[in-house]
């Protein structure tokens, strides 16, 4: 990432549970499981606590990151460029025009786990395992330069 970066903190929120394709459903239209219900309200309530007020809640626009996202009961803005398929590309592309200090994004692997190994400097390690319904959270390294560290990882199994 450029050293112009100017999101502070990027929180990863992967969709939880989500049931699998019914046939004539499309991917997109996958709803969560009773399961990934219970986990986002979870997870949203923890995210709750201790989200920055200013945070902009970026999300896929695949119905099962909508539901997850919904949780948190705020304004979320659904934009494309997470949906299932992205490439990190588009990814990285989108937070470096991105002028918010604090985003989160709630959308899908294998890109979110890219994401994580591209802003953790992660160098030959193309992707980390980012599990259904967790967060990670990245803040920007204090002293310049343009690598995140790990702040925060937090799962729906570590709330129960």
């Amino acid at each position: 990432m450029p050293d112009t970066q100017l999101v502070k903190n990027v929180i990863l929120w992967r969709h939880a549970d989500a049931e699998l394709c019914a046939p004539g459903q499309t991917d997109m239209a996958r709803p969560l499981t009773a399961k990934g219900l219970k986990q986002s309200r979870a997870m949203a309530q923890w995210l709750q606590q201790y989200l920055p007020k200013n945070t902009v809640v970026l999300v896929s626009p695949a119905l099962r990151a909508l539901q997850t996202a919904e949780a948190l009961s705020g304004k979320v803005i659904i934009e494309d460029v997470f949906q299932p398929d992205t490439r990190l590309t588009e990814v990285l592309a989108y937070l470096h025009q991105h002028t918010a200090e604090n985003v989160l994004i709630v959308g899908h692997q294998p890109w979110l786990g890219e994401l994580v190994a591209a802003l953790l400097g992660l160098g030959d390690t193309p992707a980390v395992s980012v599990k259904k319904g967790a967060v990670w959270w990245l803040r920007l390294r204090q002293q310049g330069g343009s690598t995140y560290q790990l702040f925060s990882v937090q799962t729906p199994q570590l709330l129960d």
